[in-house]
């Protein structure tokens, strides 16, 4: 087979799974693995088709071969763990969520968080009130949790539509919060925060009453969230008009939508791109290319940093960046241009990232992890469904399938954005309804 075949077949699998699940009425767009396989597509579907002609050129052919069966197998392995039979079992085995939701609650801690995301969105920066350059250790740190506001958002959606005490306002309210953080988000020129937001929002109205979206609703939703894609990209590339409020709105009227092919990786754009090795696939090509045999493997040692993250520097100061060292060094030698040290940012995806940590045997131990989590994860959100904590965790929770395939490594999600930003507060929300439920029944009601 030639290396395009391969991802045919990729491709033909996840559309295949597709349309099983549609035509057995086992389409849950609240799943995570959907996430995962969005993700999936794009890395080892699109991404390979499109910049084909530069792999071979960059990489060479029987690379790019390897590097797609790589892909096709890990793929096929991930779908047989999670389709394993223990899962059910598993979830049940875990805690059971709180029943009682208490909106006090949610009261006294979502106008802190609304406050603390727009610090963090940049709006006191945009208006003068703080030079950047000025910022001290400490602001620069609590402006790290944007995602803060969102997690308010989803408190009050979730309170607001609880079935068994609706509350019209806070629902309200948590609608012009999600809102206000796509806008602002878009507008900083971020894709991925603007996209989690509609992708959360969607969810929180949804699964607080037992529902799923029509295919209208899947459509414009998927249409949204391309447009809010191609709008953050475009303008932060953007250099004719004003960074200002009213240049945003020029640029909103100038805007081609065509640009959101360029987004989702289909199209090159106006100009070809001279490299494409810090796109997710490029990057994993590299890592097939360089590791083991120009650099050392890391040995999953980057996986070390979903705990040491948590430690503050105050403790301990000589905090190393688990990992990150083998990932320079890949670059440095296998890259198609003169990178040192200072080198930072592009992702690997999933399948580099794995590659990086030992090869062939890293990614069939890393994706059935992968897999076998997720699984376990929705068999325990699907069993306590009707729970207000369960809704909420989620929402915040079930997108990070997505960031798995297309980050530096599966957890950077937890590490880097989730675990600060909203696991504090999933906890806080267990513990507070926990104490306040005491004594009451969490027999649950929603089965899988």
């Amino acid at each position: 087979m030639d290396e395009l075949s391969y991802v045919y077949a990729t491709g033909g699998i996840i559309l295949s799974y597709f349309l099983v699940r549609v035509a057995t009425g086992r389409l849950d767009p609240f799943e995570a693995i959907w996430m995962f396989l969005v993700g999936y597509v794009q890395m080892y579907v699109i991404q390979p088709l499109t910049y084909h002609d530069w792999a071979v050129g960059a990489r060479g052919a029987p690379l790019v071969s390897e590097a797609n069966w790589r892909a096709l197998w890990a793929l096929g392995w991930f779908l047989t763990v999670y389709h394993l039979n223990p899962f059910g079992p598993i979830a049940r085995a875990f805690p059971r969520p709180p029943r009682s939701w208490s909106p006090r609650f949610v009261v006294a801690i979502s106008p802190p968080l609304i406050l603390w995301g727009l610090f963090c969105s940049g709006l006191m920066l945009r208006s003068g009130n703080l030079d950047p350059e000025s910022q001290s250790a400490g602001v620069s740190l609590l402006s790290s949790f944007p995602f803060v506001m969102m997690v308010a958002a989803i408190l009050m959606i979730v309170t607001g539509r609880n079935m068994q005490d609706p509350r019209p306002g806070f629902d309200l309210a948590g609608l012009l919060t999600s809102s206000a953080y796509i806008l602002i988000w878009t507008f900083n020129g971020k894709r991925s925060p603007s996209l989690i937001a509609v992708l959360t929002t969607l969810s929180a109205v949804y699964v607080t009453r037992m529902r799923r979206p029509s295919w209208t609703v899947l459509i414009a939703t998927a249409a949204t969230g391309i447009l809010v894609v191609a709008v953050a990209i475009g303008w932060r590339n953007d250099r004719e008009h004003p960074r200002t409020l009213s240049g945003f709105v020029a640029f909103l009227t100038d805007f081609d939508p065509s640009r959101a092919l360029v987004s989702l990786n289909i199209s090159e754009g106006e100009q070809e791109e001279v490299t494409h090795e810090t796109d997710e696939y490029g990057g994993f090509l590299l890592m097939m290319d360089t590791v083991p045999k120009k650099s050392d493997y890391d040995y999953g040692a980057n996986y070390l940093k979903a705990f040491s993250t948590f430690i503050p520097r105050l403790i301990w100061k000589s905090k190393p960046i688990y990992g990150r060292q083998a990932w320079t060094n890949a670059w440095i030698a296998g890259s198609e241009f003169k990178r040192d040290e200072t080198f930072a940012s592009p992702a690997i995806g999933i399948l580099g990232a794995t590659q990086l940590n030992g090869g062939a045997v890293a990614t069939f131990i890393v994706i059935g992890v992968v897999g076998a989590t997720i699984r376990a994860a929705y068999e325990y959100f699907r069993r306590y469904e009707d729970v207000p904590w369960a809704q909420f965790w989620w929402s915040v929770t079930y997108y990070n399938a997505w960031l798995m395939v297309v980050t530096d490594d599966p957890l950077v999600w937890f590490y880097f954005s989730w675990g600060f930003s909203v696991f504090p507060f999933v906890i806080l929300a267990w513990v507070v309804n926990r104490r306040i439920g005491a004594g009451q029944t969490d027999e649950p009601v929603a089965t899988v």
